[in-house]
């Protein structure tokens, strides 16, 4: 159930991200959809909270450096995904297309980072943005990491829930076919013209799709120098994750390593 005054505080920020420039009262209520009065009452108490400021008398209003520090002091908690990054900027820089990390919400994934390719012809994604999870190569990624009866359960689960009744069979067969060959694909099934390639990472407890996206045209003969890359990237991060163990510490119920 969505909470409609905190979608409008994110919609009122998603924005000014977009238009990088001040706002009246009049143009963030027009923008936003909302009655005057409403943004009003949203635009004081973001103002009382510090989160927004006057740039001048009827100018128009613009975010503090606030929300900014205090998601700085967010990342800042999870050390262990903040290292993830330099991965996958290296993953674009070595692949030319965009690097993403996605983890699993109910029946789909939801991307905790991106690195977009440098091309001018990309596959465009944001931190946030969500996919579904049996069509996009990070979420395939993740589910042929379960265990057998586990990953069963899982794509019951969505078959259920799929609209057009997508069957677990089909779905089975093709995280088998994932499995050997390595890596999952998915070809223009989430995004037109699109193609992705995943990898599970899975670091203890935390289990992540690794992927990399970007036009088919420029992605279908390399799938194998792709899934490599990818493959050798999320070597690194597990050992990463090892390496950070305290002595005598055991990832995920294996051995330290020596």
């Amino acid at each position: 159930m969505k909470v409609s005054q905190v979608e409008n505080v994110l919609a009122l920020f998603e924005l000014f991200a977009r238009e990088k420039s001040p706002r009246t009262l009049t143009a963030l209520a027009e923008q936003l959809g909302m009655p005057k009065s409403s943004a009003f009452n949203l635009i004081h108490t973001l103002l009382a909270r510090g989160f927004l400021y006057e740039t001048r008398r009827r100018g128009g209003y613009y975010p503090t450096r606030r929300l900014l520090d205090l998601a700085t002091f967010i990342a800042e908690g999870d050390p262990f995904l903040q290292g993830i990054h330099r991965y996958l900027e290296a993953l674009a820089a070595e692949t030319g297309e965009t690097a993403l990390l996605a983890v699993q919400e109910h029946h789909e994934v939801v991307y905790v980072d991106v690195k977009e390719s440098s091309s001018p012809i990309r596959y465009s994604a944001r931190v946030g943005d969500r996919r579904p999870l049996c069509t996009a190569s990070s979420g395939k990624a993740i589910l042929a990491s379960l265990a057998p009866r586990e990953r069963a359960v899982v794509l019951e689960s969505v078959a259920l829930a799929a609209p057009a009744g997508l069957p677990a069979a089909e779905l089975a067969a093709e995280l088998d076919a994932s499995l050997a060959r390595g890596w999952c694909e998915d070809r223009a099934k989430t995004a037109p013209d699109v193609m992705g390639i995943g990898v599970p990472l899975v670091c203890g407890d935390r289990r992540f799709g690794l992927a990399v996206a970007g036009p088919i045209y420029r992605m279908q003969d390399r799938r194998g120098e792709l899934a490599g890359a990818l493959m050798a990237a999320a070597g690194e991060v597990r050992r990463l994750f090892e390496d950070s163990l305290p002595a005598g510490g055991a990832a995920d119920g294996r051995p330290p390593r020596a």
